[in-house]
């Protein structure tokens, strides 16, 4: 019994420092501005919503939470042929809005 405690724990420490998700090569360039504002010289191409499984939440910090959210906002802009985002909502239960943007004045 005290080893599959072990086992069990081993693998949930594990986990917890794994990334879930990543980042798909076309969003390697995409711009994550800290807020809606940052980005008013842009043209806004509307949003996307992104989610943990939630699971996912419950084995990661906060911190670790919004990377993972924002590596699907990026890869969510690039599939919509943009180059920028923006949160546009708090986390709330793993999931948050960002807004998507095209910044003519960026060549990444």
């Amino acid at each position: 019994m005290f080893f599959a405690r072990l086992a069990l724990s081993s693998v949930v420490l594990a986990l917890a420092g794994c990334s879930f998700v990543e980042l798909e090569p076309k969003a390697k360039n995409i711009i994550v501005a800290p807020n809606t504002d940052a980005l008013n010289r842009c043209t806004d191409m509307g949003t996307t919503s992104v989610s943990l499984w939630s699971r996912a939440e419950n084995l990661q910090t906060p911190e670790q939470i919004e990377e993972q959210l924002t590596i699907l906002g990026r890869n969510s802009a690039a599939k919509m042929g943009a180059n920028a985002i923006a949160p546009a909502s708090p986390i709330v239960e793993g999931q948050r809005t960002y807004r998507i943007y095209n910044c003519s004045f960026y060549q990444g």
